[in-house]
């Protein structure tokens, strides 16, 4: 208990977290966020107010923003459900940038293979590939970490690395390069994803995934092995349940979730259609691990995940224009996104604890 001039706090644990509670925690820290990173704008001659408008006016613009907003948005969506299924079991999944490379090798082989097949035909295809794919290189992992106990995040990493000059080996003067400098060539025409209010309908796919992937996990008995697994794997394997079973089945499913996004990003964007230079993957790939802090921000929940996904990624779009239209600092966009993560992750002492203030 600490003390303050007559005044006492005291920290006290919370049982039960409502949802209720959670929400304003989350709204909390997004608010404390924004205060403390006007502080910068001030310092930097911006007014605060304007540069908040600007960022959201410009990411829900309808001809603009907006679309990029839901497509970034919904793509951290796929990588946020990619980390929930696996921690679930209490493994860290920090391989879906790799598991993200393996689903974009799978959907492109197919449209490459299969140029001229009707949409309808081939789409599904490079789905269930790109699904395939993303699934056989994060069962890699769950197999080492349940017949073997090898640690997970280090597999994993070595994996992404691999998977890297995977799409590298393919894409610059390799099979696949196409006549733009170190780029793939374009997707045909039937492999695009068709749009659905201007957004590709893997964005209505990432959002029936979270709706899924939650009743699977509270209401499956699978799901309920995941979930007695990851809170203890002892009394797990004392009741039967096999180590190596959860391992591999959540690793598989996280690593489908993550390939899915292959195709998501790179067939569902007008700006792409192709697989573009390695610095331009790479800083999507390294885009997943959003979904890691979208994650432990939704305390696991794959619903609670869309929106939050969406407003992160409406900060990623509209935080751009600060830069260019208030001629700030460069990297001064990326300090917020460093701010918001600080401040969410720092606001979840709350989820567990409340703060008593007694006078006396």
């Amino acid at each position: 208990m600490a003390r303050l001039e007559g005044l006492s706090f005291k920290k006290e644990r919370i049982i039960v977290l409502t949802g209720g509670r959670a929400v304003k925690i989350s709204a909390l820290s997004v608010a404390f966020s924004f205060l403390v990173f006007s502080l910068f704008l001030y310092l930097e001659g911006a007014n605060p107010v304007e540069a908040y408008l600007n960022i959201f006016s410009f990411a829900l613009a309808p001809e603009l923003g907006l679309p990029a907003t839901l497509h970034r948005g919904l793509f951290m969506l796929f990588s946020a459900l990619a980390f929930i299924v696996v921690y679930r079991a209490g493994i860290w999944n920090v391989g879906m940038e790799g598991q993200f490379y393996l689903g974009t090798i799978g959907a492109f082989a197919v449209a490459f293979a299969f140029p001229n097949l009707p949409s309808p035909v081939l789409i599904p295809m490079m789905l269930a590939s790109a699904a395939l794919f993303g699934a056989g290189y994060g069962a890699i992992t769950g197999f080492l970490k349940g017949k073997l106990d090898v640690n997970e995040v280090v597999v994993a990493l070595m994996l992404n690395n691999i998977a890297f000059w995977l799409v590298y080996l393919l894409t610059v003067g390799g099979p696949w390069a196409g006549s733009i400098a170190s780029s793939s060539r374009p997707l045909p025409e039937p492999a695009r994803a068709p749009r659905i209010w201007e957004t590709p309908f893997t964005s209505l796919l990432a959002a029936a995934l979270a709706v899924i992937l939650y009743i699977f996990l509270k209401y499956t008995p699978l799901g309920y092995q995941i979930k007695v697994y990851g809170g203890n794997p002892n009394v797990a394997r004392h009741v039967g349940i096999s180590s190596l079973k959860v391992s591999v089945l959540v690793m598989a499913l996280g690593g489908a979730i993550s390939g899915l996004a292959g195709y998501h990003m790179w067939a569902g964007d007008a700006a792409f259609y192709l697989i573009p230079r390695p610095e331009a993957y790479k800083a999507v790939g390294d885009m997943t691990y959003w979904g890691i802090i979208i994650g432990l921000i939704c305390l696991l929940n794959p619903l609670a995940s869309i929106p939050t996904s969406i407003f992160i990624g409406a900060i990623t779009v509209g935080s751009t224009v600060l830069v260019r239209r208030f001629r700030l600092p460069f990297g001064l966009d990326i300090l917020f996104l460093g701010i918001i993560t600080i401040s969410f992750v720092a606001f979840q002492f709350f989820y567990n604890y409340r703060i008593k203030m007694r006078r006396g």
